[in-house]
């Protein structure tokens, strides 16, 4: 599951990390204006998405240890990677994500989705031992 367009530093970061193109884009954008701190809803508006999807996406950026809140009624985001090798796969990843966008996209959407599977799993229907 290699892509030659992909180094490996942005690949392992994307499979740590991203797990849709909608967070992929949440955290591109707030990458775009550090200074900056976004509501779910201004994230939202900005990328044309649902704002319970926003938060979400947010919420598992800040878990990551990508993004911190300021845990705030509305909550408030902020682009602050807490791992230099992360704010250096991100540097290289909109780099690559602006040059070769299908690229990142297709490996995003080969990654093996575990949630997926254990659901997939969930629907095997097992031999009976007698």
């Amino acid at each position: 599951m290699t892509d030659a367009a992909l180094n490996e530093r942005v690949q392992g970061f994307l499979m740590a990390h991203i797990d849709s193109l909608e967070k992929l884009e949440v955290l591109l954008l707030l990458r775009t204006r550090t200074e900056r701190e976004w509501t779910a809803a201004e994230v939202a508006l900005e990328l044309r998405i649902n704002e319970e999807s926003s938060a979400a996406r947010m919420e598992d950026l800040t878990a990551g240890g990508l993004l911190v809140s300021d845990g705030g009624k509305p909550e408030r985001y902020r682009y602050s990677p807490v791992s230099t090798h992360d704010v250096r796969a991100i540097a290289e990843l909109a780099m690559v994500y602006a040059e070769r966008k299908v690229s990142v996209i297709t490996f995003i959407f080969s990654k093996p989705q575990a949630r997926v599977q254990g659901f997939a799993d969930a629907f095997l229907l097992k031999k009976r031992r007698d």
